[in-house]
């Protein structure tokens, strides 16, 4: 039971209000215009109040910023007849909870008032003491658990050890973070952090990239270039994707490695180079070499020293602080003053295998964030593809989905007679939906969705062609 306050000018709908709302167990109060309206928000403190856009003594939109003002935790649902683009957007940017447009739907404002009031008592449940968590200071990285704990204890060590590092992981657990902690908790810390995308260049750029380039080297060459070896100078230099590295490169990197020496594109000046280099990669090296895709010599240098990082559904004993962190930084960036999640949303996340790992997680936290009306995020704001505890694609995920390949098979062959081309059919549908949950999942990114399903890039773009992406 809570009290509603419907302010509009109209006696019909406020009766009709009076009479559902009382039907649902609530307690019903009325008013007929703004300053009648705003004495009842301060005589009663309702849980909600339904606001008119247009009233006799008083702009809607001038109400609804006095009752944010005057009862921050009273939810305003904000009515019109006019659902005019301008009027919602302000509506919204005031604080309104909802915009409805009359007629109203009775299903929809028994939902709201449902949601707002559930929205409500987990607030209480948190304590409404409880602040905005703190974000962690600039360049610290998130997470306590065992696995963490000894990539710390592996940075530590690293900082005082001018040896070059392999860092390895799924897309998205933080490699870079991982690299920048080892810079900057070194005593090249001081000097410059160069990063380089091994595989978002071109193979004609790359090497001009990272070497430089003299004035005439080649077509539009028309002035000198410093390579990024060059600008990391007494730093570090991050070579990220080594993976994708073109066995050309690789080469090229392994004579700078063994001989702390390169020539920029159409030089013939040595030039010395001192950067410490720090190598990530999502990729299994040691098959890549089986394979003949990376030379056995250069990963040698490169893996000096290895820190692998766990995905993140391998330790979910870093959700919860992941969470808080990416809250708190949002809040920072937003200006918002969220304070956590409700328990249903904290076990949902936990339950979720996180294919895109911590870079997913701060995605969804921050749309959430966004989309948000109150102070904790429920599980509603997170659009994963499951609710149920997948925590991997295990057996058990596996058989289900060989179990609904067979039932499409067998349900198009019943319709199709013999089927005809229900292989390529199906293949194109799988192909198609893995396409673009990898593109979404990397932003676009088709170099990273290639990486994560195992195609060339050129196969990819082939087939994106194909499906129309």
């Amino acid at each position: 039971m809570a009290n509603i306050l419907v302010i509009d000018d109209e006696q019909m709908i406020r009766r009709a209000f009076a009479e559902f709302l009382t039907d649902e167990g609530h307690v019903p109060f009325q008013a007929e215009d703004a300053a009648s309206g705003l004495h009842l928000v301060r005589e009663v403190q309702p849980a909600i109040v339904f606001l008119d856009y247009r009233l006799p003594d008083r702009d809607g939109l001038s109400v609804l910023e006095e009752i944010t003002s005057l009862a921050p935790q009273t939810a305003v649902i904000f009515m019109t007849a006019f659902g005019a683009m301008d009027v919602v957007i302000r509506a919204m940017q005031a604080g309104a909870y909802e915009y409805l447009t009359k007629p109203l739907a009775l299903e929809q404002v028994r939902s709201l008032i449902s949601d707002v009031l559930a929205g409500q008592e987990q607030r209480q449940k948190s304590g409404s003491e409880t602040t905005p968590p703190a974000v962690a200071p600039p360049g610290q990285m998130v997470g306590n658990s065992a696995a963490m704990q000894e990539i710390y204890k592996k940075i530590g060590i690293l900082t005082m050890r001018e040896v070059s590092v392999l860092i390895t992981g799924e897309s998205g657990v933080g490699k870079e973070l991982v690299a920048k902690a080892i810079h900057q908790n070194s005593p090249r810390r001081d000097q410059p952090f160069v990063e380089v995308n091994c595989g978002a260049l071109p193979e004609t750029l790359l090497e001009s990239e990272l070497f430089g380039h003299e004035r005439g080297a080649f077509t539009g060459a028309e002035a000198k270039k410093t390579g990024k070896f060059e600008a990391a100078a007494m730093g570090t230099i991050f070579l990220d994707e080594i993976g994708e590295l073109p066995t050309v490169m690789q080469v090229k990197l392994l004579r700078v490695l063994q001989e702390q020496n390169f020539h920029r594109v159409g030089g013939i000046e040595s030039v010395r180079t001192n950067a410490r280099v720090l190598a990530a990669t999502n990729r299994d090296l040691t098959r890549e070499i089986a394979d003949g895709r990376f030379r056995q010599d250069l990963f040698y240098r490169l893996n000096l020293v290895h820190i692998h990082i766990p995905p993140l559904r391998e330790r979910p004993d870093d959700i919860h602080e992941l969470v808080s962190h990416f809250i708190a930084k949002t809040n920072r960036e937003l200006g918002l003053q969220v304070r956590g999640v409700t328990e249903s949303a904290r076990a949902r996340l936990l339950a979720y295998a996180w294919p895109g790992n911590v870079r997913e997680l701060e995605n969804q936290i921050k749309q959430a964030m966004v989309l948000t009306r109150e102070d904790l995020l429920d599980d509603s704001l997170f659009f994963l593809p499951t609710t149920s505890s997948q925590v991997s694609m295990d057996g058990d995920h596996e058989s289900a989905l060989v179990e609904a390949l067979q039932a499409f098979f067998v349900k198009r062959t019943r319709q199709n007679g013999a089927g005809g081309e229900v292989m390529g059919h199906i293949v194109s549908l799988v192909e198609r939906v893995l396409i673009q949950e990898a593109l979404a999942l990397h932003e676009g990114n088709q170099v990273k969705a290639a990486q994560l399903l195992g195609l060339h890039r050129t196969t990819l773009r082939s087939k994106m062609k194909e499906y129309g992406l």
